[in-house]
């Protein structure tokens, strides 16, 4: 089955917004942050297209730019911001805010500064705004690869190998190759494990996640802002054009559920409005979101759901809910990036494993054990197993 493509339509004729009245999140390091950042993961169809995407997005008002390594196109978005810079539409790359990822296979201690050096390279620009440790672990898989896909080396988060990488991660803050530093991905467990080793000014400011109406880690949200971590959301939208590998049965489409689309039509705006509008106006909008189309039409769209607050809180309230019979609101723990190609033997194939935090170690020694009885166990119950 075909990726359905999203059309590629620039429309040179739409106005650009203006960035000064993109709503901004204050970093707990005191910079402030625009609430809407435009992504650059290219869901596999769309990198033949990302150049144009992201000038056009710079174009019409687009301050913050999303990056990873693991997107393979950080030169591409490189070019994308000198273009911004000749066409006039930005006068350095100062005038952005840009965010950066260290992937995974590059976490071992050696490797961090390295990879930070040729991300820099790569974007063209002397200093990143927020770097990110892309995934907890250092599992790696093959880019475009299967969901079947395994990795034999893959191991559950470690903390005392985490520590290695995030204390690399610290140096590149105190150089000054990075402004702010942050996770991706990080579950309570492991955010808690992190925040009691380090030093106030080695804390993470942000953690990006998955968010959306139709999963909105309502309580990780609210424990992360506890610690003064700003939460960003990715698959903001739900995604309708993610990698097949990461689509499902299960899965819902939140741009079709009722409540959005009955405020949609209420509203006279799109379904993606309503729910990027959300995850601006949602908790007091203490947040934001990370946002990719290749449509002048729909690239504005996005980001005047970060300049025009149009949910009332009967609105966000039908989204949300509050806990009451009454207000159940519509979260569906309507999870779409499951990880399993992140999975190591000790799961059982049981990506929830990767969110649920009943595998997490403190020491390397303490995974072997668990590892040896896991693996004891797991021959007693092949070898004993009726399998009829």
């Amino acid at each position: 089955m075909a990726l359905r493509k999203e059309p590629f339509h620039l429309d040179q004729n739409i106005k650009p917004l203006d960035p000064t009245e993109v709503h901004q999140v204050q970093l707990a390091s005191g910079r402030m942050m625009p609430a809407a950042a435009f992504g650059t993961f290219h869901s596999d169809w769309a990198q033949e297209h990302m150049e144009d995407a992201t000038v056009e997005a710079i174009r019409l008002g687009w301050r913050h730019i999303d990056t990873a390594r693991a997107y393979e196109n950080e030169e591409v978005v490189g070019e994308a911001i000198r273009r911004s810079i000749r066409e006039g539409y930005i006068s350095s790359a100062n005038d952005l805010f840009i965010t950066g990822k260290l992937w995974n296979g590059h976490m071992s201690p050696k490797d961090v500064a390295s990879a930070c050096d040729v991300t820099l390279n790569a974007l063209g620009i002397e200093q990143i705004d927020m770097y990110l440790n892309h995934w907890p672990w250092p599992n790696v898989h093959t880019p475009g690869c299967a969901g079947e896909h395994r990795n034999p080396d893959a191991v559950p988060y470690i903390h005392e190998a985490f520590m290695d990488t995030w204390g690399e991660i610290c140096k590149l803050k105190k150089t000054g190759k990075v402004v702010d530093i942050g996770t991706s991905n990080h579950t309570e467990a492991t955010m808690k494990l992190l925040l009691n080793d380090v030093s106030e000014n080695e804390r993470p400011v942000l953690n990006q996640m998955e968010m959306h109406p139709l999963f909105q880690q309502t309580e990780l949200v609210r424990y992360f802002e506890s610690e003064q971590i700003i939460c960003t959301g990715y698959m903001a939208v739900g995604s309708p054009h993610r990698p097949l590998r990461d689509k499902f049965r299960e899965h819902h489409t939140d741009l079709a559920d009722p409540v959005i689309q009955a405020i949609a039509e209420e509203l006279d705006v799109s379904a993606g409005r309503v729910s990027l509008n959300w995850a601006v106006q949602r908790e007091n909008k203490s947040g934001g979101f990370v946002a990719m189309t290749t449509k002048s039409s729909r690239i504005a769209e996005n980001l005047k759901a970060a300049t025009e607050d149009i949910l009332t809180e009967q609105h966000l309230l039908a989204i949300s809910g509050d806990g009451s019979e009454q207000h159940p609101g519509i979260d569906a723990n309507n999870r779409l990036i499951w990880g399993q190609v992140f999975l190591w033997p000790e799961t059982n194939g049981d990506w929830r494993v990767l969110w649920n935090d009943s595998q997490v170690f403190i020491t390397h020694e303490g995974y072997q054990q668990f590892k040896a009885s896991w693996t004891a166990h797991n021959k007693v119950q092949i070898d004993t197993t009726f399998r009829g």
